[in-house]
Formats: structure tokens, sequence, C-alpha cells
């Protein structure tokens, strides 16, 4: 059993992480009236009194979930802060892993297949890829950082902009599913994530960093024509904009070799089915209220 400090304890994957890795271990997840990541004092003597075995930030500031993040500058600021003073503390723990992006591969030119290199690709130009990039350097630099760079995740809790949890909701309310246009994604279960972290947590890690990733590739049109056909939904899809946009997939084949797990992966149907239980629950609960 490892003693673990895990920030981000309220999002997405905290909200279905937690549960499952406090099967096995003794998780710490501090609320932001208990430790204020941004103070380095506060978080120093928080990780030196917990004697944590390892941390796991899972913490992202977010503007589409959090108006104080209206402005880019912020976001950067607060998402830098947290981690150098987790990052700055590495040698009171075994470990320290986080969860990277894509968006650290540069979303301006296309992202198909893409491996754990970056030598090649330009540096995001973007506020939030920037960030992550620079974090994904000091990773590389480390000895015992590791960055889980994540994709596209879902999973109970999804918050109602992103695209599966959009596609349920449409056909809730008897809507059509609108798509801004459409592109190749990997999307992953945020329950699979759980058993990446797991194996990360319980496992010397060859490489300091992995893509995250279910390893199979599919058209947001043919995510939605899936949650349709579940929900026998009559409501069309439309697509807002001809053409492609550019791909959001990543090459798993470094955490495979490695871990072995994609086998134990839900396949996208059975999670969208997982997806659509929670949904009518929640969403009729949340109607109600």
């Amino acid at each position: 059993m490892k003693k673990i400090l895990f920030t981000g304890g309220t999002g997405l994957v905290g909200r279905n992480v937690l549960p499952i890795l406090r099967k096995d271990h003794e998780v710490a997840a501090p609320a932001r009236q208990d430790l204020n990541l941004k103070d380095t004092k506060e978080v120093e003597d928080y990780i030196k009194e917990g004697k944590f075995d390892v941390i796991i930030h899972s913490a992202n500031p977010n503007p589409v979930k959090n108006s104080r993040f209206d402005s880019e500058s912020m976001m950067l600021e607060d998402s830098l802060r947290i981690f150098m003073n987790l990052y700055r503390n590495r040698k009171y723990c075994e470990k320290l892993l986080y969860l990277g992006s894509g968006a650290e591969c540069d979303k301006t030119e296309e992202i198909r297949g893409i491996s754990e290199n970056l030598e090649d690709r330009a540096i995001p130009k973007d506020i939030y890829g920037f960030g992550k990039y620079i974090m994904n350097e000091l990773a590389l630099s480390s000895t015992n950082v590791y960055n889980l760079r994540l994709f596209a995740c879902y999973g109970p809790f999804d918050h109602e902009s992103k695209f599966i949890t959009h596609c349920i909701r449409c056909c809730l309310r008897g809507e059509e599913i609108t798509i801004r246009q459409n592109c190749m994604f990997d999307y992953i279960h945020v329950y699979d994530l759980a058993k990446v972290m797991l194996y990360a947590i319980e496992n010397d890690l060859e490489e300091h960093v992995y893509n995250v990733g279910s390893g199979q590739r599919y058209s947001l049109f043919e995510i939605a024509e899936k949650v349709r056909a579940q929900m026998s939904c009559t409501k069309p899809i439309v697509i807002l904009k001809d053409g492609w946009n550019k791909e959001y997939t990543p090459d798993v084949s470094r955490l495979e070799a490695e871990a072995g797990l994609t086998e134990q992966f839900l396949s996208l149907d059975d999670g969208i089915a997982l997806q659509i239980m929670h949904e009518r629950k929640y969403w009729y609960e949340e109607k109600s209220r």
C-alpha cells in the first residue's frame, strides 16, 4: 500500500479515480480550503508532514468551468505555480505523476498517432498547451517526475460541453446532435485512466512520458451515431462546418509495450453505455432541482 497525495479531487478525474485508488492505497485529497496549492510554503509543509510515497497532480485550471481564468495569463501562472510547488518537493516522494495533455504537441498541426517525442514539433502557441509543454520538459530532465499525457477522456460527471456528454444530452432533450466540424479522436474512459494510474503507482516506470489513450480512432460523427443508436434517438446529426478538422490521436505503443493494459480497457460502445446510464440519472436529477 502506498501513501498518496492527490490534487484535483473534485474534477472529472478525481471524482471517478479516487474511489478506485482508495481500494488499495491510502490517499489524501485535500480540498482547496485545506491546502492552497499556490502557496509554496504551505505545499512544502504539507508534503513533508504527510510523508507521501507518490504525488498525483490532477488539478487543472480550466477556463470552461471557472470564470476566474478568463485571463489566459492568470491560467498559465496558476497552472505553472501549482506544478512548480509540487515539482520542487519531488525529493520528498518516490515519484510525482501528473496529467499532461495532447495540447503540448501543438494543436495547430495534425496530431495523428503522435509519439511521445516532441523534438520535431513546434512549441504550442496556445497558453494551455505551452504550460503543459514546459511541464513535459521538466519531467524529461527529472529522475522521478512522470507525464501521463492524456488526450481525450470521458466519464461520469463530465462537463456538459464535452462531446460525448453533449451528444447524450441532445438526445435526452430530443434535439439534433450538433458537431462543429468532424475530426478523428481517441477517447479513453476515466475508469481506464485509473488503471494506468494504478500501474504507474505500483511499478517502476521505464520512461518519463507516456501517451494515454485507448488506441482506437473514431470520428466525432461515428461517436455521435453510436450514442444515437444506443438511445434510439431519431433526431439527425448535423455537422456545422464542411471538411475535416485536425486529428487528435496518440500512439500508445509505449504504454502498451510496458504495461499491456489496452486489452483491459472498455470498448467505446461499453463506455458510452455507462455514460448514458449516468446521464439519464444525473441529468433528470439536475433538471428537477
